[in-house]
């Protein structure tokens, strides 16, 4: 058998179409979006990763009328190659990807003309027939806005097609540099999408403008028959396309759910074509999909859909090493999740610090928290974005999705949790960044492995907590203790020990930290944490938290999924500051 080829970030049909290039076939929804979605104006909502701008693509190659003649060489092999509508090769199609445009605030308008223009491009080159300014470049600087570049592209395309000739109009990631603008600068967030003129209001501005074309009666001066537009939250819908109330967000659809996303009988098929298990030393399809569900599954977009969902991306990129290396990866999450952080703790900002606290203890402990359904979020008619909103935006961006075994039919609530174990690792991540820590790396904890001596962890941890800067410091607290255990278990395991935070122990109660040890004869540790600080740190109140986390210890003990561990050691820890006191149970 040949394996087909794992390329992961791949965005061209192409590509795909020559047939060795591992492809997960979505184009049933080409029919579903031109039948079903009950709208000619679709918004569809994801997180990064999960396949949007290749979905985009796809409709581009279908509906291009330039490609019309290709569409075999295009689409054999797929759903919709039997299933051909008669809308396929029928468009003038005009693809606009802002995920370029800069969140320089000083820069924005000029930035934003430039991807319209190199979306123009694109079309000059497909439609000769119809090319814009065929008499030279288009320059930028002739262009006070990027409302005033569209206008002149779609009254030149009225004047110059027939009554017939129509605009397909995709936009790929609609609000990547407003989140990016948002994040930074409020003010500038709202003076972007007010209805100033100028820069102020130039996106706002920009929609309108295409409102005003939307229609298919050239008489009245439409021309764009059919839009799509993908993005990655709501929080600059309602904001941005205010001028642009045609649109429709159907993310929530249950039809739509795994529109973006791998099924599980998706990735199983993945799998098969592309590991060959037969060099891979005794690893077994039914291990690795056990680790990719831990991992990447979970996701659930409507909690009337019936499929939960991986994201894509960190699958291939899963599939790409077990190859490459003949091991199951140790590493939970890709070089990206820096990223993930980084824009999950200023969105955090956002929020009223009592809902943030909420969120970030309810996610930290692994539990579910009931909102209503996502919510298109305008932070022009607020400050601060309250606790519902909060829920929508993490929803949104992932680290949310729906509960499936939570939420009721028939009930306004639905309920929503940590989707799944990367997602867990970046929000960890998240949480470490606002401390003013990290993950450790070269941590020697073989005395601990070997023989139960805890002392290098405390001297690491006490080293760590000494090391975070006053201005993180101040916000130290008991998760933060934990945090910082978890990671230094979890870096200085070499391999060995296979950690957990909040650990279920069977009897609704979750410890604090739980590793298992994976070398034989190796020890476990159960940790019951406390911290205090320095100014209530007396005799006294060390001794209480002692006790306190040694009663706690024995419950866990007794606890079904501690039970039978071997060779488990149990130690209650209380740091004041970053000096500790352990006691052995």
């Amino acid at each position: 058998m040949e394996y087909k080829i794992i390329e992961p970030g791949t965005v061209s049909l192409r590509d795909f179409s020559q047939g060795d290039v591992v492809f997960v076939d979505k184009t049933m929804y080409i029919e579903a979006l031109e039948q079903r979605a009950g709208t000619k104006v679709p918004v569809f909502l994801r997180p990064r990763r999960f396949g949007k701008t290749l979905f985009t693509n796809i409709l581009l190659s279908y509906y291009d009328r330039s490609q019309r003649e290709n569409f075999e060489e295009n689409f054999k092999g797929t759903w919709i190659y039997d299933h051909r509508t008669p809308l396929a090769g029928s468009y003038y199609c005009l693809k606009l990807d802002f995920s370029k445009v800069g969140a320089v605030v000083s820069e924005i308008g000029r930035s934003f003309i430039k991807s319209v223009i190199s979306g123009i491009r694109n079309f000059n080159f497909r439609y000769p027939d119809k090319k814009f300014m065929p008499g030279g470049k288009i320059d930028p600087d002739d262009y006070s806005s990027p409302a005033d570049l569209i206008q002149d592209f779609l009254d030149f395309f009225i004047e110059n097609s027939g009554t017939d000739d129509l605009l397909y109009f995709i936009i790929d990631e609609y609000d990547h540099f407003a989140n990016d603008v948002l994040t930074n600068d409020r003010q500038a967030f709202r003076n972007l999408t007010s209805t100033a003129d100028g820069n102020e209001g130039l996106i706002k501005n920009f929609y309108t403008m295409l409102k005003s074309y939307y229609g298919s009666n050239k008489n009245d001066g439409q021309c764009i028959e059919r839009f799509y537009i993908t993005g990655v939250s709501a929080v600059s819908l309602d904001s941005v396309t205010s001028g642009f109330n045609i649109a429709t967000n159907i993310s929530e659809e249950p039809l739509f759910n795994a529109m973006a996303g791998f099924t599980h009988s998706e990735l199983s098929q993945v799998i098969d074509e592309t590991v060959d298990f037969s060099g891979l030393h005794g690893i077994t399809k039914a291990q690795v999909m056990q680790v990719m569900e831990q991992r990447y599954d979970g996701y659930l977009f409507s909690k009337h859909a019936a499929d939960k969902i991986f994201c894509p991306n960190m699958c291939l990129n899963f599939l790409r090493n077990l190859i490459n290396t003949s091991m199951i990866p140790v590493l939970v999450t890709d070089r990206s999740v820096s990223f993930d952080a980084s824009r999950l703790k200023s969105m955090l900002n956002l929020a009223e610090p009592e809902a943030a606290e909420e969120l970030t203890n309810a996610i930290f402990r692994r539990e579910s928290v009931a909102s209503g359904e996502p919510q298109d979020l305008n932070l022009n008619q607020s400050d601060l974005f309250d606790r519902d909103q909060m829920v929508s935006l993490l929803t949104y961006l992932g680290f949310l999705t729906c509960d499936p075994y939570k939420s009721v039919k028939g009930s306004p609530d639905v309920w929503y949790r940590s989707p799944n174990e990367a997602s867990y690792q970046t929000f960890l991540d998240c949480l470490a960044r606002q401390g003013g820590f990290a993950r450790p790396h070269g941590v020697d904890l073989r005395a601990l492995i070997d023989d139960g001596d805890i002392t290098p962890l405390l001297n690491e941890v006490s080293r760590q907590i000494k090391a975070i800067p006053s201005r993180g410091f101040s916000g130290f607290n008991e998760r933060s203790l934990q945090l910082i255990f978890y990671f230094t278990l979890d870096n200085g395991g070499a391999g060995q020990l296979d950690t957990r935070l909040e650990c279920d122990d069977g009897e609704r109660g979750a410890a604090d930290i739980f590793a298992r040890s994976l070398k034989h004869g190796g020890r476990s540790l159960l940790l019951e944490l406390k911290y205090l600080p320095k100014a209530k740190g007396s005799d006294a109140a060390v001794a209480a938290k002692l006790e306190e986390a040694k009663s706690q210890l024995i419950r866990y003990r007794q606890a079904p999924n501690f039970r039978s561990v071997k060779n488990l050691d149990c130690w209650a820890v209380v740091f004041v500051n970053a000096d500790p006191k352990a006691e052995k149970l």
